[in-house]
């Protein structure tokens, strides 16, 4: 290896380091381990701000020495390309600390801690998190995210604010239409999804992946009684936990819908009849799922 490559080579991502000879690249195990959470929890929805609570809940260790974690410390390694091995040659002139692309990108140059697949699902996650600016990632409140749509017009069912109680209703309510003007409220749904999951029956009849996804879901959810300290860290693992074992949520907030309500009528809440249907990943769909 030429001297130009080894003085290039001593520059390594904060989650890699170098052989004694310094001649290639080796990971820092924890510190890769991490980097690959960083990017589970962002595809599974989570924003940097939210990301940056979490590691700090567990006492995570930062990579600079820092107390705590800071979102755009997160956000600039989701949007680092050498996740994936990718090594962008830089000049540095005068007036650019941080350099001036110099050249083509240089694929596979370092080991990948994550495959190029998931970089770019979290980048379609990013910008999702981005376009929600009215929260800063880290309110936890809704741990279905994007997973609940209407079964009235197919629309997503958003989570809102209606009289200081959270709910969940069709985002079209707020689109100058009328769908079915009804909301659920969200800790009542909350409670009869998380409850359907950790039934025993379920458990027992599910594949031996989706088995084990459900069983650290019972654990989670006992947690947030028996550890009340790390109770946003386990809300976190519940979301990301939740979208590995369910598909979709269909949700009926109006039981069955005959006709849409006016556009101009109130938003009712928590109608008799309610149901959901409840799609599990590479699974049975179990519909009906009534609430009186």
């Amino acid at each position: 290896m030429s001297k130009a490559s080894t003085k290039r080579i001593s520059a390594a991502p904060s989650w890699l380091g170098l052989t004694p000879d310094r001649s290639s690249f080796v990971f820092l195990p924890d510190r890769a381990e991490i980097v690959r959470k960083i990017f589970q929890l962002s595809t599974g929805g989570m924003g940097s701000y939210a990301i940056a609570n979490y590691l700090d809940e567990l006492k995570v260790p930062t990579f600079t020495g820092s107390l705590n974690w800071d979102h755009t410390t997160i956000d600039s390694m989701l949007r680092n390309r050498a996740t994936y091995g990718e090594f962008q040659p830089k000049s540095f002139a005068a007036g650019h600390k941080r350099g001036i692309p110099s050249g083509p990108p240089i694929s596979n140059y370092y080991p990948a801690v994550i495959d190029k697949v998931t970089f770019d699902a979290a980048q379609v996650a990013r910008q999702q998190n981005l376009s929600h600016r009215g929260r800063k990632g880290n309110d936890l409140a809704n741990i279905f995210g994007d997973l609940c749509s209407c079964a009235y017009c197919g629309s997503k069912v958003i989570f809102h604010r209606i009289s200081n109680v959270q709910v969940l209703v069709c985002e079209q309510v707020f689109n100058h239409s009328a769908c079915s003007r009804t909301a659920w409220t969200y800790r009542d749904f909350e409670i009869t999804v998380l409850a359907f999951l950790a039934h025993p029956a379920l458990v027992a009849q599910a594949s031996d992946e989706l088995k084990a996804a459900l069983l650290d879901l019972i654990e989670e959810i006992k947690g947030l009684a028996s550890d009340p300290e790390r109770r946003f860290a386990r809300r976190v693992n519940i979301t990301v936990l939740v979208k590995r074992i369910v598909a979709r949520l269909v949700v009926h907030s109006a039981g069955d819908l005959t006709r849409p309500r006016q556009s101009s009528a109130q938003i009712r809440k928590d109608i008799a009849g309610r149901f959901l249907e409840i799609q599990l990943q590479a699974g049975p769909s179990y519909p009906c799922i009534s609430v009186a």
